[in-house]
């Protein structure tokens, strides 16, 4: 028998449901549904290439036989048994490394002396011919092991240079010797993130044809995650010296068909190319000491130095590549130790207290309006590329305001942008309310990653920061104010950062018309 309480309820007709479900969905808040992210322009970072950039600062070991010869540039001929180095804690590097706030390390399995730090089977002149180990060591074993266990990404150095091998300058020969090495480091040891070569020779020395594009296809091939140091990429390029400077205008765009290995224009390798078609990020070597590998005889830069360095590599959107070479006893030196944890410190003092993040932010428009907490200004206040502000489309101004609440000094500007989409900001500036005038405190170009300026120390608790020129609408992944209290900044020299545009297509400039520029 029907039940009668089902009976007694009102068919909704079949014809009607069309129009209570249209109902139904217009009752939903407008606000429930995600805006989508702006579209992200091209070129855009791999996977590999962004897990590397993230890494911000790189350990360079450089070792072998040059470290018991007092040589930079081994010969060759040096006999294997002058390498031995008895106390050889590889473990110890990586834990070096990781405390002073290093994420990966790179060891020169291979310099230009031929030596290999691992036991080869393509030649005799390795580690199996030393004393180290009664001849059954193999450093880059023991680098692997200490690396994993830290959690430390490990990258290797295969010179391409070969002062030793007797077919080096038989093109066909040598490229077949050198693919065999390649094989064995990046077959043996596990996960290697990052493989390391140049086109360093000497003048004078024999004609030599790489294949540098099957060596490529190689790498990538076994070991997929690895990003590829060159002077021309292709996944990470050579700033263009080994102070660990980059550019005031530092672009990860890049045109790879511009550049040569061993050949390419430093200048255009500092700055990158607003044009670029390819994503090759910068890299910016320099070592703690004077030459690279080490030598009784020399100091390590201090703590302030290596700060100056700091603001100068991963401060303009390229990783530091730091060289600590460990000594002929196979250890990092104490007073090398010293000074990277001091250069610790410093960051930690200064970067590690963001005194904006607990002002009040306003922007000039949010990307599908105020109320979108999705595309908040302050999602610039956490530490992750992945959120971000982003402005509505089509907008005349792009400025994000500041009250502080309180009058506070500051004398560092960090900003960040979302490099996986796209790097976009090509000028900004940062202007301080004091007085009851707008006035300017510094300028400077592109952001990528991460950009630090410095300058001379001002006060104040309103601020804001303001995008002049954009290759699209610009979005700000993270903003910080900073007190440096150790470097000395000259006041001329940093308030202002020049511009290297080269005529690239700009989507609009802001003038800055509600600002006056004045001397703080």
């Amino acid at each position: 028998m029907p039940n009668p309480s089902f009976n007694s309820r009102k068919r909704i007709s079949i014809h009607a449901l069309p129009i209570f479900v249209s109902l139904f969905f217009s009752a939903i808040p407008h606000s429930a549904l995600k805006i989508p992210p702006p579209l992200p322009i091209l070129p855009l970072p791999s996977a590999s290439q962004l897990q590397w950039q993230l890494s911000s600062m790189a350990l360079f070991l450089h070792f072998g036989p040059n470290t018991f010869t007092d040589s930079e540039w081994g010969t060759g001929h040096a006999s294997p048994s002058v390498f031995n180095p008895t106390l050889l804690n590889a473990s110890q590097w990586v834990h070096v490394a990781k405390e002073a706030g290093f994420s990966r390390v790179i060891l020169t399995a291979k310099h230009h002396d031929g030596f290999c730090l691992w036991p080869s089977e393509y030649t005799d002149y390795s580690v199996k011919a030393s004393p180290w180990r009664d001849g059954k060591g193999d450093v880059v074993a023991e680098l692997a092991a200490g690396a994993k266990e830290a959690d430390i990404a490990l990258g290797l150095y295969l010179s391409p240079w070969d002062r030793h091998e007797s077919c080096y300058g038989k093109t066909l020969e040598y490229n077949e010797f050198y693919i065999g090495q390649m094989t064995e480091l990046l077959t043996r040891y596990g996960d290697i993130k990052e493989v390391w070569l140049d086109g360093a020779k000497g003048e004078g020395e024999k004609d030599m044809e790489y294949y540098f594009d099957a060596w490529f296809s190689l790498i990538h091939q076994l070991q997929p995650d690895a990003v590829i140091f060159s002077d021309a990429g292709p996944d990470t390029r050579w700033i263009g010296d080994e102070a660990g400077v980059a550019g005031s205008t530092c672009w990860s765009l890049f045109n790879r068909s511009n550049a040569v290995i061993g050949g390419t224009n430093p200048q255009y390798s500092q700055g990158g190319d607003p044009h670029g078609h390819d994503w090759v990020p910068a890299e910016c070597d320099v070592s703690i000491r004077r030459g690279w590998f080490w030598h009784a005889s020399q100091v390590p830069k201090s703590a302030l130095e290596l700060l100056d360095i700091y603001y100068k590599s991963a401060g303009r959107n390229c990783l530091l590549l730091l060289n600590v070479p460990p000594n002929s006893s196979g250890l990092i030196s104490d007073e090398d130790i010293q000074a990277l944890q001091e250069f610790k410190e410093l960051r930690r003092s200064i970067f590690s207290n963001n005194l904006a993040e607990k002002g009040l932010l306003t922007a000039s428009s949010i990307r599908g309006g105020n109320d979108n907490y999705q595309f908040s200004p302050y999602n610039v206040f956490e530490e992750s590329i992945y959120t971000y502000w982003a402005p509505e489309e089509d907008q005349r101004d792009w400025v994000l305001y500041l009250d502080l609440q309180e009058s506070v000094s500051f004398n560092v500007l960090q900003v960040q942008e979302p490099i996986h989409m796209g790097q976009r900001i090509i000028k900004f500036h940062l202007e301080i309310l004091s007085g009851g005038r707008w006035k300017n405190v510094i300028s400077g170009t592109t952001v990528g990653y991460k950009r630090l300026l410095r300058f001379p120390t001002v006060q104040s608790q309103y601020l804001k920061l303001v995008i002049d020129m954009s290759r699209a609408d610009p979005l700000i992944s993270y903003m910080g104010l900073h007190m440096d209290r150790f470097s000395i900044l000259s006041h001329a020299s940093n308030t202002t950062s020049q511009i290297y545009v080269n005529g690239s297509q700009v989507l609009r400039q802001v003038p800055n018309k509600h600002s006056q520029t004045a001397t703080v």
